[in-house]
Order: structure tokens, then sequence, then C-alpha cells
């Protein structure tokens, strides 16, 4: 899929924008949310009320329709910063919701908390527990358990009253009222929801789901990216900081797994009793005898062999097209005393249909790019029972040794 989208092809539920600044990446979101709600324009507040919200052409919640709150999301691994969800519901609430902001900024008006929430504004629950509601379908109070995580919508207050009621998603009919005497110096029961951290967006999906990825923060991790991604059921927006896919790729390496940066034989005795026990989150890491990660054990054993002969190679090191565009990383290359690239792409799935196609798009690729079989270009494969015969990697490596 990176190699796809370093050559530019076009996906049907997944978009990628770049950004450098905090204005670009505004100007992305603005680009976005033009193209997935089919919004008039970047101010079209009707147009976001109804298709990014689910909400009436007034503003208002559907009584019988709470769920409109899951139809979009944004989340940053961060709260601070200007990709954050600080500042990024900030701005959403002060382009959507400048009409209410005003209004409660007056001496009658009403808002909720520090963030100023207002009618229309999406929101969050941040406390558990029991909390009367009022069932407008069935005209009377209930009283239910509300959880840390639920999403909804502030709906207008009633009639002079100076208090938000929240219409929460899966909680049809229902609405529950919220006062400002409730936000006070131990803290708020409702917080900004327009973007979100990651790891509050766990265990719910979002129709269209907005992830930023900035270069540089210590929460990013392959475990953190993946759950971001697997939050949208419909379409996919990933705004990377940068020109370039390269940190999203560095994402997927094993070395940056949490899981693995926590996994320790601290515990081997009373845990990992098992002989063949990996010490390692499975299938994440495989370490080589010169201190790579490699995906697969059989790349361990060819890492290992090519340390054991003393030929130096890279691992997944970038290879740019220079004749069919692209950038692909190859398992092995070796560099010549003349500069010359030699590519060792070891095939551990061609039993596979999937794996087999993008085989044959890799080797055309590379054969564009003049990288011929048996010339510069070398394979080695598992057989079709996953078996690997040492053999064939001791002649390629040798082959390879003779043309460095």
């Amino acid at each position: 899929m990176l190699s796809d989208l370093d050559l530019g092809h076009a996906f049907n539920d997944l978009r990628i924008h770049f950004w450098e600044t905090p204005d670009d990446l505004r100007t992305a979101f603005d680009e976005e949310f033009v193209a997935r709600f089919g919004l008039r324009d970047t101010s079209d507040v009707v147009g976001f009320n109804q298709k990014a919200l689910g909400l009436t052409p007034e503003g208002w919640v559907p009584f019988d329709d709470h769920d409109g709150a899951d139809k979009f999301q944004i989340l940053s691994p961060v709260r601070l910063h200007s990709y954050g969800v600080h500042d990024l519901n900030r701005w959403i609430q002060r382009k959507f919701r400048a009409k209410q902001l005003e209004s409660a900024r007056q001496p009658w008006g009403l808002s909720l908390g520090d963030e100023e929430i207002v009618w229309g504004d999406k929101v969050i629950l941040v406390r558990n527990g029991k909390r009367n509601g009022w069932n407008g379908k069935a005209k009377q109070s209930v009283e239910e358990y509300l959880a840390n995580g639920e999403i909804g919508v502030a709906a207008p207050p009633p009639a002079k009253k100076r208090f938000l009621n929240v219409a929460f998603t899966k909680r049809p009919d229902v609405r529950y009222g919220f006062f400002p005497s409730q936000f006070g110096g131990d803290g708020a029961p409702l917080e900004l929801a327009y973007a979100l951290t990651v790891h509050k967006a766990q265990g719910s999906e979002f129709g269209v789901v907005f992830v930023v990825l900035p270069k540089r923060t210590r929460l990013l991790s392959r475990e953190l990216v993946y759950t971001a991604l697997t939050r949208a059921q419909q379409h996919l927006v990933i705004l990377i900081e940068g020109h370039e896919t390269s940190g999203l790729y560095d994402l997927t390496r094993p070395e940056r797994s949490e899981t693995a940066r926590r996994n320790t034989n601290m515990f081997a005795a009373a845990v990992r009793e098992q002989a063949d026990d990996v010490p390692y989150a499975d299938h994440l890491i495989h370490r080589a005898r010169n201190g790579d990660m490699v995906r697969s054990k059989s790349e361990l054993v060819i890492a290992n062999h090519l340390f054991d002969v003393g030929l130096h190679y890279f691992y997944e090191r970038p290879l740019e097209g220079t004749k069919s565009p692209g950038r692909l990383r190859p398992d092995f290359s070796f560099v010549t005393d003349a500069g010359d690239v030699i590519i060792w792409e070891h095939l551990g799935m061609l039993n596979r249909d999937d794996y087999r196609r993008g085989w044959q798009w890799k080797r055309a690729w590379y054969d564009d790019n003049g990288f011929k079989l048996g010339k510069n270009l070398f394979t080695t494969q598992d057989d079709d029972h996953g078996g690997l015969d040492s053999g064939p990697i001791e002649q390629t490596a040798e082959y390879i040794r003779k043309l460095l």
C-alpha cells in the first residue's frame, strides 16, 4: 500500500494529505470537510451540522436519532501543540459555532466550562456514574448509568433554562442535563470531542476518521497507529506531517512496537515456562545477530548468514525508481564499490494469491528500473509448507559476494 501511495495511486476509501505548518493542516481539513461532507464551502455551517453531525438544518438533534455524532472523528496522538486535540477542537468550534459562542459570551448567554461548550457542540463524557435524564418520547424522567467515553451533541437549552441537554449516541429519545455549576474546580464532566486522542477512541468506530500523524512525538507506536487507522467504517483520511510517507513506513517497523518495548524476560521462570516461547510480541520482532530487526524468521536466517560471512547489507532501504516512478523497500540491498545496487528479495508467501500478485507487480517495477533477475536482482523463497532450504541462501550470498 505504501508503494502504491508513493506512485500516486488512488484508493476508494483512503486519502493522504501532507502538511508542514499549522495553516497547512487546517487547509487540508477544510478541503476534506468539503469533499467528505459535501459542504457548499469551508464556512457552510448548515451543511456541517447535517452531514458531519446528523443535526437538523436548525442545528437541533433529532429525538429519535442521536447517532450523528459518530459520523466523523478527528484523532491525534496528543492533546497539546497545534496538531493536538485542544487546538483542533477550539479551531472547529470557532469555525462552526461562532454564533453560539458570541451569544454565550453575552450577560444572558450560556456555555459550560473553560472550553465554552455551547449547543451544537460535539462532546465526550469523562466521568462514570448514574445521571438523571428525560425521555422525550415516553415523557418521563429516567436514571441511567453513563460511562466515561460516551459521545454526543449538546442540544439547545429548554426555554429560559440554565443548562444544556446532551444527546448521547446509542441512547435515542433521552437527553441528560448538564449545568454550569458542575464545571468547577474539581474538573468538568464534559469535553469538546470534534477531536479526540487515539487512546480515548479505543473501542469506538466512526464513519469518516481523520488521523493526524506528526513527525515527532514519543507517543507514536505501531499499536497506537493501528488503533487510529482501524476506527474508520467508511473512509479514512491520514494527515502526515512532512512531504512523503517515510514516517508512516517507519511506524510499521517491528522496533516501533510499544508491546515489544515493554515486553521483557524478567519473569521468565514464572510466566514463560515453555522453551519455545518468543520473548517479544508474537510476529513483531526477530532480532538478527548484528542487532537489526527483521520481519520474518526466514529473513532472520538470511540476515544471520550474511553477518556470518561478512557481507554488509541494508535491510528495507528505500529504493527510488529511476524510470518508473515510485519507491520500494527491498528486503536486502547491497552497494558495490561503483555505487551500483544489488537487490535480494525473499518470497515467503507465494502460495497466497494477493502476495503473488504483489510480487508480480514489484518484479515488473524492478525490471522497468533496470533490475534484472539473476543479474542484479536475486530471489529466494519458502517452500509450499513454509519451509526454508539453506542451500539456495548460501548460493545466493556467495554469488552476490563475487559481484561486490
